[in-house]
């Protein structure tokens, strides 16, 4: 901040710190006009007391914190604002011309409204000066500006670009459809071979089909065949095994007759040469 601008400030703070020293130390005097807004403003505000010299110092001190933040640089703006909110109601309690009778005190306390309202002034000045730095306002309306030229731009470039990828697209929706019909024509072209292959495979495996079958019937008519010869073969065999099991039982029953006989002959020859023995000894 500049040398100017830190003696303007303090010259502004010099009024606000010396009447707010005052109202500490000597309220009463300020007590009187300030009782018809005390109850009013603790109603509205009920942080702030209703007792109207509290309500004087609770202002004095006010001003005389305003008043030295008012000099140093970093609060001399919240200080000015605070400052000019105190001044609105000290100004309308204390200063009331047009109610004042008297007219030597209607012109004082006329000239300490305008005062009051001239010092309001420069707080608001004061509250509004950046030290040469830009505004908030300045700011932000350069801040709006440039977004709307970046929002022009912007539009610009994708008109520009929806315009290219129009006509891109048309090229490529056109490409693709005769590719397409392109497409669509080897397809069926393809298609049709591919039918014809599957005809021809289809007539080659019914021919298969068929000399698998006829080979088939006749393994089964030979199968058929064997099997009856076998059959037959079996049963002439289980005749013969049967016809020799019978000569064979024929034969042992012959040849145990024959044994039975030739030992009934011995036996029978044996009795008579004894008879003829015994015969012969008598």
């Amino acid at each position: 901040m500049s040398l100017a601008r830190r003696a303007a400030r303090a010259a502004l703070a010099a009024s606000f710190i010396s009447g707010g020293i005052d109202q500490i130390r000597n309220p009463q005097p300020k007590a009187a006009p300030a009782s018809p807004i005390a109850k009013p403003i603790a109603d509205r505000v009920p942080q702030l007391p209703n007792d109207p010299e509290s309500l004087v110092k609770l202002d004095g001190a006010i001003k005389v914190v305003g008043g030295l933040g008012l000099i140093v640089g970093p609060f001399a703006r919240p200080a000015a604002l605070l400052l000019a909110g105190s001044l609105v109601p000290t100004t309308l309690a204390g200063h009331r011309f047009w109610q004042t009778n008297d007219p030597e005190q209607r012109v004082s306390d006329r000239v300490e409204f305008f005062k009051n309202v001239s010092l309001l002034g420069g707080l608001l000045i004061t509250a509004l000066d950046t030290g040469g730095r830009p505004s908030v306002p300045w700011l932000a309306n350069k801040a709006a500006h440039g977004a709307a030229e970046a929002v022009e731009d912007a539009a610009g470039t994708v008109g520009s670009g929806v315009s290219s990828a129009t006509g891109a697209l048309t090229g490529a929706a056109t490409a693709v459809g005769g590719a397409v019909a392109g497409g669509a024509g080897k397809v069926s072209r393809r298609s049709r071979r591919k039918a014809a292959k599957a005809s021809k495979r289809a007539d080659a495996l019914k021919a298969v089909a068929a000399v698998q079958a006829a080979r088939t019937a006749k393994a089964a008519a030979k199968a058929t065949k064997d099997s009856a010869k076998k059959a037959r073969r079996n049963r002439a065999d289980s005749d013969v095994s049967g016809r020799v099991a019978r000569a064979k039982g024929a034969a042992l029953s012959a040849g145990t007759a024959a044994k039975d006989a030739a030992a009934n002959a011995g036996v029978a020859a044996k009795e008579t040469a004894l008879a003829a023995k015994e015969k012969v000894g008598a």
